[in-house]
């Protein structure tokens, strides 16, 4: 029997409710790729939440503000002068937009025929946004296998290029491993079929950049096919949800989704899904670099790319199986036959002590974020200790 509304609304605890809640602050959050804001940047954020960037003419300086971070971005993907960008809620608006600018700017470009859907090749580690946008731009989504190292086969991309084809998406910290695609390659086939690149580096963007050995990946406007490029600010940014950015490599892109706004002071013009827009994260994100440099940012990437394979190493040492060695702050794991717990029981298990791990394209996933220490990690293997030990 269904309850009246007034006694639905009786029995509703607001407290009750949220005691439900993890916390990122317990370090045993290993199932995410967001965490807790770091705590002044926090209270800035709480200090802006009305600030609007959808309407610039009440929000000046914050609207200055997100052109700084996006000036700060810039920097570390070496996007050229011409360059430009918005603060989003995150990677799926973000990566969403900027197929939507991409697909706007090649179907004019192309004079494409209606009649045929027009195609964009991601690898199958894409972010399920890809998928979204595809859906909502009315693109048909050629899905490429990915290679033994979860990386996009770039043999298959090439032979999946048709005169349909508007772009290619490359994924840089893919959520199940952490892996990047071979962008130097991918940039090479776009090239040779004047294609544009869009980047999803919306988890690796804030990760490979502060890497020793960043160069190795190329994650830059150096690649010159390279048109856009995911990168979020509350994940590895520290900063409070939501948070996401979108780098163009020029004007253009931004310009085939534009609008003018005739019911605002100054009429201004938007190119995002979304009208009324935070400004506290930019706002935040400004603070938190002023606040630790990238210098900062770099000792904690670093940091947690350590603890991760250390962990890697630990869980070798007691027979688990790592399909890939991490090369940032997401690991696979898979259980040996020669446990008796199979790898969902372990899972559940792990839940049941309060640790959140997910499980991922047949493997156990962790995320280890900056509030998972050394010492977190200790207590995690004193755990799995007794869980195989059974």
């Amino acid at each position: 029997m269904v309850q009246p509304q007034s006694a639905i609304v009786k029995n509703f605890s607001l407290q009750s409710e949220l005691t439900k809640d993890h916390s990122y602050t317990n370090g045993q959050i290993l199932s995410s790729m967001n965490c807790q804001a770091e705590e002044s940047a926090r209270n800035v954020f709480i200090d802006n939440l009305e600030s609007n960037l959808g309407d610039p003419a009440l929000f000046p300086g914050t609207v200055n503000i997100e052109a700084h971070v996006v000036r700060i971005l810039g920097q570390l993907f070496d996007l050229p002068e011409t360059g430009t960008g918005l603060v989003l809620t995150g990677g799926s608006e973000a990566n969403i937009t900027a197929l939507w600018a991409i697909r706007n700017n090649m179907k004019k470009e192309l004079d494409l025929p209606t009649s045929k859907p027009m195609e964009l090749i991601a690898p199958e580690s894409a972010h399920i946004s890809i998928d979204k946008a595809a859906d909502l731009l009315d693109l048909k989504l050629i899905s490429i296998p990915v290679t033994d190292s979860y990386q996009l086969d770039i043999k298959k991309a090439e032979e999946a290029i048709s005169s349909q084809t508007i772009g290619i998406v490359g994924v840089a910290g893919t959520t199940a491993f952490g892996t990047i695609d071979p962008l130097n390659e991918v940039n090479e086939l776009c090239l040779e079929n004047n294609l544009p690149l869009h980047i999803d580096a919306a988890f690796g963007g804030m990760v490979f950049p502060f890497l020793a050995n960043s160069e190795d990946y190329n994650l830059s406007f150096k690649l010159k096919s390279l048109v856009s490029l995911t990168v979020d600010i509350h994940k590895m940014g520290r900063v409070s949800i939501p948070g996401g950015g979108l780098l163009w490599r020029d004007i253009s892109y931004s310009k085939a989704i534009e609008f003018t706004l005739p019911y605002l002071a100054g009429k201004p013009r938007q190119n995002t899904l979304t009208g009324t827009r935070s400004g506290a994260s930019s706002i935040a994100f400004a603070h938190l670099w002023e606040k630790k440099g990238r210098i900062g940012f770099q000792n904690e990437v670093n940091r947690c790319v350590h603890n991760t394979k250390l962990l890697a190493d630990e869980l070798k040492s007691r027979g688990f199986l790592i399909p890939i060695d991490p090369i940032i702050n997401i690991l696979g794991v898979q259980i040996p036959k020669s446990l008796i717990i199979s790898q969902v029981e372990f899972h559940q298990t792990l839940w049941e002590y309060g640790w959140t791990t997910s499980l991922v394209n047949g493997s156990l996933r962790f995320v280890i974020m900056p509030a998972t220490t050394r010492d977190h990690l200790i207590n995690l293997l004193k755990i799995i200790d007794q869980i195989i030990s059974k």
